[in-house]
């Protein structure tokens, strides 16, 4: 399928996009790669959130923390999600790709393709992604190739930040019953390895209808899995809205689930797909057992798609 390209500019950034009957996808290069608009063409609905007022763009530097970046839309994490040492080396907050320029390949530009690839900085590997149309939305291709000389460990998620509507709610595979707690603030202490049931893990709240205990203070990070469907989906019932993730399974079989009802003031949601848990390097590595090796020279791929309807 051909996608229309179109470009533009956010805030003083250059942004390229494809579209479709359908569906619309933004990025920005300079920022990480940083998909700023996922919008249903139908309905008018943006799944992409960002924060309150004119300015939410900007730059961050390595090392800087997340939290104070524009966390806007879709990031990529790797090879750690929180900041740890592993190895000798200090990976940054949320990985080593989100903070960096990504360039474009021209080639696959003009074959409709969104395309870059960028060098880690402290770990020695290469990350490349293609995001591509499909007849119902979008579909990212991955590679994470090892220039090093030793084996290196690694955890990859697709980190998205989704707004959240009235009458919004979650679907997960029918195989998900628990979910392994990595933290949260809520009405009770949270402590990371809790298992909670799903989708009801106390009374009075539903992690289905994209409730928190504490809300409208809480927010909670969980993983599902390992799963043998990569499935997840927000729906409305009430609009019309759906926006389905679907993904490589056997590369990536855990599920993030990120839901921030009024933490620090913001309301959104993230569905990760990801190889490996907690958020932390070390700790999936040495304590949960959840994570990707690549024998030095080798290259891991996977993909996933967004069905926007």
């Amino acid at each position: 399928m051909r996608a229309e390209i179109f470009t533009g500019t956010e805030q003083g950034f250059a942004v390229v996009g494809l579209r479709t009957a359908g569906a619309e996808l933004a990025m920005v290069p300079a920022l990480g790669g940083r998909v700023v608009s996922l919008r249903s063409r139908r309905t008018g609905r943006d799944w992409c959130w960002h924060r309150a007022g004119v300015t939410w763009l900007w730059r961050s530097a390595p090392g800087d923390d997340f939290g104070g970046s524009p966390q806007a839309g879709i990031d990529e994490c790797v090879p750690s999600v929180a900041a740890c040492e592993w190895r000798g080396r200090r990976v940054p907050d949320h990985g080593e790709v989100w903070f960096q320029e990504w360039r474009l390949d021209e080639a696959e530009l003009a074959a409709g393709r969104l395309t870059a690839e960028v060098t880690l900085p402290v770990t020695p590997l290469k990350f490349r992604r293609a995001i591509s149309v499909t007849a119902h939305g979008f579909r990212f291709d991955y590679a994470l190739t090892n220039v090093g000389a030793a084996a290196e460990e690694y955890v990859w998620c697709v980190h998205p930040l989704f707004t959240i509507a009235d009458g919004d709610r979650l679907e997960l595979p029918r195989e998900v019953r628990t979910l392994r707690v990595n933290g949260g603030i809520g009405t009770q202490p949270i402590a990371q390895g809790d298992l909670w049931s799903f989708p009801e893990p106390q009374p009075g709240f539903r992690l289905d209808r994209l409730e928190t205990p504490g809300m409208p203070r809480g927010c909670i990070k969980g993983f599902a899995g390992p799963l043998r469907e990569g499935f997840a989906a927000l729906a409305n019932d009430r609009t019309g809205d759906r926006l389905e993730l679907r993904w490589d399974a056997a590369a990536a079989p855990l599920l993030g689930l990120w839901l921030n009802r009024g933490h620090a003031g913001f309301h959104h949601v993230a569905l990760e797909p990801t190889n490996g848990a907690p958020d932390s390097l070390a700790q999936a590595v040495n304590d949960w057992k959840q994570f990707g090796v690549i024998p030095p020279g080798a290259t891991a791929t996977w993909w996933l798609e967004w069905r926007v309807s």
